[in-house]
Protein backbone atom coordinates (compact mmCIF):
# COMPACT_ATOMS: atom_id res chain seq x y z
CA UNK A 1 0.00 0.00 0.00
CA UNK A 2 2.88 2.37 0.89
CA UNK A 3 4.62 1.63 -2.38
CA UNK A 4 1.49 2.51 -4.33
CA UNK A 5 1.10 5.81 -2.45
CA UNK A 6 4.73 6.77 -3.16
CA UNK A 7 4.22 6.07 -6.90
CA UNK A 8 1.14 8.28 -7.10
CA UNK A 9 2.96 11.08 -5.24
CA UNK A 10 5.94 10.90 -7.65
CA UNK A 11 3.67 11.23 -10.68
CA UNK A 12 1.91 14.28 -9.16
CA UNK A 13 5.24 16.01 -8.37
CA UNK A 14 6.53 15.39 -11.89
CA UNK A 15 3.42 16.96 -13.43
CA UNK A 16 3.81 19.99 -11.14
CA UNK A 17 7.42 20.57 -12.30
CA UNK A 18 6.42 20.33 -15.99
CA UNK A 19 3.58 22.84 -15.57
CA UNK A 20 5.87 25.28 -13.71
CA UNK A 21 8.58 25.07 -16.42
CA UNK A 22 6.04 25.71 -19.18
CA UNK A 23 4.77 28.80 -17.39
CA UNK A 24 8.30 30.20 -17.11
CA UNK A 25 9.16 29.73 -20.81
CA UNK A 26 5.91 31.09 -22.20
CA UNK A 27 6.45 34.43 -24.16
CA UNK A 28 5.40 37.37 -22.10
CA UNK A 29 2.98 39.73 -23.88
CA UNK A 30 3.58 43.42 -23.14
CA UNK A 31 0.84 46.00 -23.36
CA UNK A 32 2.48 48.85 -25.23
CA UNK A 33 -0.26 51.23 -24.24
CA UNK A 34 0.91 51.07 -20.63
CA UNK A 35 4.54 52.17 -21.47
CA UNK A 36 5.37 55.84 -21.35
CA UNK A 37 6.69 57.13 -24.71
CA UNK A 38 10.49 57.70 -25.03
CA UNK A 39 11.18 61.10 -26.64
CA UNK A 40 14.61 62.27 -27.91
CA UNK A 41 15.15 66.01 -27.46
CA UNK A 42 16.30 67.87 -30.61
CA UNK A 43 17.09 71.17 -28.92
CA UNK A 44 20.82 70.55 -28.58
CA UNK A 45 21.05 69.17 -32.09
CA UNK A 46 19.44 72.28 -33.53
CA UNK A 47 21.83 74.56 -31.63
CA UNK A 48 25.05 72.71 -32.53
CA UNK A 49 24.24 70.85 -35.67
CA UNK A 50 27.16 68.56 -36.53
CA UNK A 51 28.78 68.62 -39.97
CA UNK A 52 29.26 65.24 -41.53
CA UNK A 53 32.41 64.15 -43.33
CA UNK A 54 30.55 64.06 -46.63
CA UNK A 55 29.41 67.67 -46.14
CA UNK A 56 33.01 68.81 -45.44
CA UNK A 57 34.28 67.05 -48.53
CA UNK A 58 31.55 68.63 -50.64
CA UNK A 59 32.34 72.12 -49.28
CA UNK A 60 36.04 71.72 -50.04
CA UNK A 61 35.15 70.44 -53.47
CA UNK A 62 33.07 73.53 -54.21
CA UNK A 63 35.88 75.87 -53.04
CA UNK A 64 38.49 74.05 -55.08
CA UNK A 65 36.27 74.12 -58.14
CA UNK A 66 35.69 77.88 -57.75
CA UNK A 67 39.42 78.52 -57.46
CA UNK A 68 40.06 76.40 -60.52
CA UNK A 69 37.47 78.33 -62.51
CA UNK A 70 39.07 81.65 -61.47
CA UNK A 71 42.49 80.40 -62.51
CA UNK A 72 41.17 79.16 -65.83
CA UNK A 73 39.38 82.48 -66.42
CA UNK A 74 42.57 84.43 -65.73
CA UNK A 75 44.55 82.17 -68.03
CA UNK A 76 41.94 82.63 -70.73
CA UNK A 77 42.52 86.41 -70.64
CA UNK A 78 46.23 86.04 -71.41
CA UNK A 79 46.73 86.06 -75.20
CA UNK A 80 48.56 83.09 -76.67
CA UNK A 81 48.35 83.75 -80.40
CA UNK A 82 51.09 85.93 -81.91
CA UNK A 83 48.60 88.35 -83.44
CA UNK A 84 46.78 88.85 -80.14
CA UNK A 85 50.04 89.36 -78.23
CA UNK A 86 51.15 91.99 -80.74
CA UNK A 87 47.77 93.65 -80.42
CA UNK A 88 48.20 93.86 -76.64
CA UNK A 89 51.71 95.30 -76.93
CA UNK A 90 50.87 97.74 -79.74
CA UNK A 91 47.87 98.98 -77.76
CA UNK A 92 50.01 99.63 -74.67
CA UNK A 93 52.58 101.61 -76.68
CA UNK A 94 49.86 103.56 -78.47
CA UNK A 95 48.35 104.49 -75.10
CA UNK A 96 51.77 105.64 -73.90
CA UNK A 97 52.36 107.78 -76.98
CA UNK A 98 48.91 109.35 -76.79
CA UNK A 99 49.01 110.22 -73.10
CA UNK A 100 52.70 111.17 -73.19
CA UNK A 101 53.49 109.98 -69.69
CA UNK A 102 56.93 110.74 -68.29
CA UNK A 103 59.58 108.00 -68.45
CA UNK A 104 63.31 107.37 -68.28
CA UNK A 105 65.35 106.20 -71.25
CA UNK A 106 68.82 104.70 -71.30
CA UNK A 107 70.61 103.47 -74.41
CA UNK A 108 74.07 101.99 -74.55
CA UNK A 109 75.91 100.44 -77.50
CA UNK A 110 78.86 98.21 -76.68
CA UNK A 111 81.68 97.49 -79.09
CA UNK A 112 82.26 93.88 -80.09
CA UNK A 113 84.81 94.09 -82.92
CA UNK A 114 86.42 96.66 -85.19
CA UNK A 115 88.62 95.63 -88.10
CA UNK A 116 89.71 98.34 -90.52
CA UNK A 117 92.34 99.42 -93.00
CA UNK A 118 94.79 102.20 -92.25
CA UNK A 119 92.51 105.13 -93.17
CA UNK A 120 89.39 103.91 -91.34
CA UNK A 121 91.50 102.92 -88.37
CA UNK A 122 92.46 106.56 -87.96
CA UNK A 123 88.82 107.57 -88.19
CA UNK A 124 87.57 105.01 -85.67
CA UNK A 125 86.35 107.61 -83.12
CA UNK A 126 84.40 109.37 -85.87
CA UNK A 127 82.92 106.11 -87.15
CA UNK A 128 81.87 105.18 -83.62
CA UNK A 129 80.26 108.58 -83.19
CA UNK A 130 78.19 108.01 -86.32
CA UNK A 131 77.10 104.60 -84.98
CA UNK A 132 76.70 105.66 -81.36
CA UNK A 133 79.20 103.08 -80.12
CA UNK A 134 80.99 103.42 -76.78
CA UNK A 135 80.55 105.07 -73.39
CA UNK A 136 80.93 108.56 -74.89
CA UNK A 137 77.73 108.09 -76.82
CA UNK A 138 75.43 106.72 -74.13
CA UNK A 139 71.97 108.27 -74.18
CA UNK A 140 70.41 108.68 -70.72
CA UNK A 141 67.59 111.10 -69.98
CA UNK A 142 64.14 111.62 -68.52
CA UNK A 143 61.44 112.45 -71.03
CA UNK A 144 58.89 114.71 -69.38
CA UNK A 145 55.14 114.33 -69.62
CA UNK A 146 53.69 116.00 -72.71
CA UNK A 147 57.16 116.95 -73.91
CA UNK A 148 57.13 118.58 -77.35
CA UNK A 149 59.89 116.26 -78.53
CA UNK A 150 58.24 113.16 -77.03
CA UNK A 151 58.11 111.36 -80.39
CA UNK A 152 61.88 111.68 -80.76
CA UNK A 153 62.36 109.20 -77.92
CA UNK A 154 59.29 106.97 -78.02
CA UNK A 155 57.00 105.85 -80.82
CA UNK A 156 53.91 103.61 -80.85
CA UNK A 157 54.66 100.11 -82.08
CA UNK A 158 53.35 99.07 -85.50
CA UNK A 159 54.59 95.48 -85.43
CA UNK A 160 52.67 92.84 -87.38
CA UNK A 161 52.96 89.07 -87.51
CA UNK A 162 55.08 89.47 -90.65
CA UNK A 163 57.69 91.39 -88.64
CA UNK A 164 58.34 88.87 -85.88
CA UNK A 165 59.70 85.37 -85.40
CA UNK A 166 57.67 84.62 -82.28
CA UNK A 167 55.83 86.18 -79.37
CA UNK A 168 55.04 84.86 -75.89
CA UNK A 169 53.07 86.19 -72.95
CA UNK A 170 53.00 85.37 -69.22
CA UNK A 171 51.23 86.91 -66.21
CA UNK A 172 51.94 87.15 -62.49
CA UNK A 173 49.50 87.08 -59.54
CA UNK A 174 49.07 90.85 -59.66
CA UNK A 175 47.85 90.89 -63.25
CA UNK A 176 51.09 92.18 -64.73
CA UNK A 177 51.75 90.72 -68.16
CA UNK A 178 55.24 90.19 -69.57
CA UNK A 179 55.44 90.18 -73.36
CA UNK A 180 58.52 88.79 -75.13
CA UNK A 181 58.88 89.27 -78.88
CA UNK A 182 61.65 88.07 -81.18
CA UNK A 183 61.86 90.43 -84.15
CA UNK A 184 63.03 89.35 -87.59
CA UNK A 185 66.54 90.25 -88.75
CA UNK A 186 66.95 93.24 -91.03
CA UNK A 187 69.45 95.04 -93.25
CA UNK A 188 70.12 98.19 -95.24
CA UNK A 189 72.61 99.24 -97.89
CA UNK A 190 74.17 102.19 -99.65
CA UNK A 191 76.19 101.58 -102.82
CA UNK A 192 78.65 104.28 -103.85
CA UNK A 193 76.70 106.89 -101.94
CA UNK A 194 73.29 105.84 -103.24
CA UNK A 195 70.70 104.34 -100.86
CA UNK A 196 69.55 100.99 -102.22
CA UNK A 197 67.10 99.78 -99.62
CA UNK A 198 66.20 99.25 -96.00
CA UNK A 199 64.38 96.36 -94.38
CA UNK A 200 64.14 96.97 -90.65
CA UNK A 201 61.16 95.51 -88.73
CA UNK A 202 62.89 96.58 -85.52
CA UNK A 203 62.22 100.22 -86.42
CA UNK A 204 58.50 99.50 -85.93
CA UNK A 205 58.71 98.25 -82.32
CA UNK A 206 58.66 101.61 -80.53
CA UNK A 207 62.33 102.61 -80.52
CA UNK A 208 63.57 105.76 -82.23
CA UNK A 209 64.51 105.44 -85.89
CA UNK A 210 64.14 107.39 -89.09
CA UNK A 211 65.95 109.16 -91.92
CA UNK A 212 69.16 111.18 -91.93
CA UNK A 213 71.57 111.53 -89.02
CA UNK A 214 70.00 111.94 -85.57
CA UNK A 215 71.80 111.20 -82.34
CA UNK A 216 68.57 110.05 -80.65
CA UNK A 217 68.07 107.15 -83.10
CA UNK A 218 68.30 103.81 -81.29
CA UNK A 219 68.87 101.86 -84.50
CA UNK A 220 70.97 103.37 -87.27
CA UNK A 221 70.79 102.17 -90.85
CA UNK A 222 73.23 102.54 -93.72
CA UNK A 223 71.26 105.60 -94.83
CA UNK A 224 71.77 107.24 -91.42
CA UNK A 225 75.53 106.73 -91.59
CA UNK A 226 75.95 107.97 -95.16
CA UNK A 227 73.91 111.05 -94.20
CA UNK A 228 76.35 111.67 -91.37
CA UNK A 229 79.49 111.41 -93.49
CA UNK A 230 78.34 112.77 -96.83
CA UNK A 231 79.99 116.13 -96.08
CA UNK A 232 83.30 114.35 -95.86
CA UNK A 233 84.37 114.33 -99.52
CA UNK A 234 86.27 111.02 -99.66
CA UNK A 235 83.32 109.24 -97.99
CA UNK A 236 80.57 110.67 -100.17
CA UNK A 237 80.73 107.66 -102.50
CA UNK A 238 81.17 105.03 -99.82
CA UNK A 239 79.49 101.65 -99.89
CA UNK A 240 77.86 100.63 -96.60
CA UNK A 241 76.14 97.40 -95.74
CA UNK A 242 74.35 97.24 -92.40
CA UNK A 243 72.48 94.39 -90.78
CA UNK A 244 71.10 93.56 -87.36
CA UNK A 245 70.21 90.26 -85.68
CA UNK A 246 69.05 88.74 -82.37
CA UNK A 247 66.53 91.54 -81.91
CA UNK A 248 64.33 91.02 -78.88
CA UNK A 249 61.97 93.15 -76.86
CA UNK A 250 60.58 92.49 -73.40
CA UNK A 251 57.71 94.63 -72.14
CA UNK A 252 55.74 94.60 -68.89
CA UNK A 253 52.13 95.77 -69.03
CA UNK A 254 50.04 96.17 -65.88
CA UNK A 255 46.44 95.10 -65.28
CA UNK A 256 45.20 98.47 -66.59
CA UNK A 257 46.98 98.06 -69.92
CA UNK A 258 49.72 100.55 -69.01
CA UNK A 259 53.27 100.00 -70.19
CA UNK A 260 55.55 99.92 -67.12
CA UNK A 261 58.86 98.88 -68.70
CA UNK A 262 60.39 98.05 -72.08
CA UNK A 263 63.80 96.66 -73.00
CA UNK A 264 64.97 96.26 -76.62
CA UNK A 265 68.24 94.54 -77.51
CA UNK A 266 69.95 93.67 -80.80
CA UNK A 267 73.36 93.07 -82.38
CA UNK A 268 74.44 94.94 -85.50
CA UNK A 269 77.08 94.75 -88.21
CA UNK A 270 78.50 97.48 -90.45
CA UNK A 271 80.72 96.88 -93.47
CA UNK A 272 82.11 100.14 -94.89
CA UNK A 273 84.28 100.39 -98.00
CA UNK A 274 85.30 102.86 -100.69
CA UNK A 275 86.83 105.52 -98.42
CA UNK A 276 90.28 106.38 -99.84
CA UNK A 277 90.72 102.76 -100.76
CA UNK A 278 90.11 101.65 -97.20
CA UNK A 279 87.43 99.46 -95.68
CA UNK A 280 86.37 98.29 -92.28
CA UNK A 281 83.93 96.14 -90.34
CA UNK A 282 82.38 97.05 -87.02
CA UNK A 283 80.09 94.93 -84.83
CA UNK A 284 78.33 95.98 -81.64
CA UNK A 285 75.36 95.35 -79.36
CA UNK A 286 72.70 97.87 -78.40
CA UNK A 287 70.42 97.82 -75.36
CA UNK A 288 67.69 100.41 -74.96
CA UNK A 289 65.71 100.55 -71.71
CA UNK A 290 62.50 102.48 -71.04
CA UNK A 291 61.47 102.59 -67.39
CA UNK A 292 59.75 104.48 -64.56
CA UNK A 293 56.62 105.37 -66.54
CA UNK A 294 54.57 107.86 -64.49
CA UNK A 295 50.96 106.86 -65.06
Amino acid sequence: MKKKMFGILSVVLSLAVIVTFAACTKEEVVDESTIAPFVISTQETEETEPVTVSEIDESESVTTEAETQETEAAAAEIPTETGEILKLYNSATEKTAQQKVSFKKHRETTEKTYEAGFVLEQFKPLVYEFMGIGSKHILSLTVGANAEDYSKYFLPSKLTTADVKSATCTADDNGNVTVSILIKDGNSSVVEGEVKGTYAPIDKCGISAGLNDKDWYDHKSAQNVIAAIDDFGPAAKATINESYSNAKLTAVIDANGNLTSLVVTFDFYFDISGILGSSGIATASTKTTFSDFKW
